[in-house]
């Protein structure tokens, strides 16, 4: 099998992981239609993997699909977007030998992006709410992210003996 054909492969595998991460190992925030996930570790990692486009497609597309899956259909356009911008952001840092500061700006992204869409749709007392939640999620995501990388970076699927 080509190595190209194994990236595609893997790549699904993760958006797979990230609808599955955010859609079910999720936590609902009392009063605001919003809910705390996991679906930003497998972002991240897919990140540090595969770079920023890849990144930006299973971030944005798992992301959305998560959303519909779990009946926040409004989110889903949104979503696609900063997650997308997110997974780049990340992607394209670690791409560059810079991964710290790629989940870093990533995180900030989705943090602002994420406040001010909450602001806009549920009023401006979704805002620190929304802030608290991002942080730990991104707090919790690129620390996970980070501690798995380190163990699967050397992992060759051409291993067989490892895989």
């Amino acid at each position: 099998m080509s190595d190209k054909i194994k990236k595609i492969a893997m790549m699904g595998l993760f958006l797979a992981l990230t609808v599955v991460a955010t859609s079910i190992l999720k936590v609902p925030v009392p009063t605001f239609n919003l809910y705390f996930h996991l679906g930003e570790t497998i972002i991240y990692l897919s990140a540090l993997i595969f770079g920023g486009v890849p990144a930006a497609i299973i971030g944005g597309v798992g992301s959305s699909l998560a959303d519909l899956l779990v009946g926040y259909p409004m989110w889903a356009p949104i979503t696609l977007f900063i997650k997308g911008i997110e997974g780049f952001i990340a992607g394209s840092f670690a791409a560059k030998g810079r991964a710290i500061h790629g989940l870093i700006f990533a995180g900030l992204f989705m943090i602002a992006s994420y406040a001010t869409a909450a602001g806009i749709i549920y009023g401006v007392g979704a805002i620190p709410i929304e802030i608290a939640g991002d942080t730990l999620q991104v707090s919790v995501g690129a620390l996970i992210a980070v501690f798995l990388y380190k163990r699967l970076k050397n992992l060759s699927f051409n291993d067989e003996e490892k895989f």
